[in-house]
């Protein structure tokens, strides 16, 4: 198993949406290109602060996901 301080993620994209003031971000897994995950940042969010907020985006996620329970769908 990759020792979790090694691992990271890279920016592969930004998308801002003028008309309802929404900031996203998408980032890839390094090492691993077939995961991915897209997350609200700050809307306008600058260059310089865009690994900052991800990274906080990212975390609020895994806090979020660390005690969600996952269901099937119902035929």
């Amino acid at each position: 198993m990759p020792d979790p301080e090694k691992r990271s993620v890279t920016i592969v994209g930004v998308h801002h949406d003028l008309a309802r003031k929404q900031s996203k971000v998408r980032m890839v897994w390094d090492g691993d290109p077939d995961k991915s995950v897209v997350l609200p940042i700050p809307f306008g969010c600058s260059l310089d602060d865009m690994p900052r907020e991800s990274e906080a985006a990212l975390r609020a996620l895994s806090a979020d996901t660390a005690t969600i329970g996952v269901r099937s769908i119902e035929a």
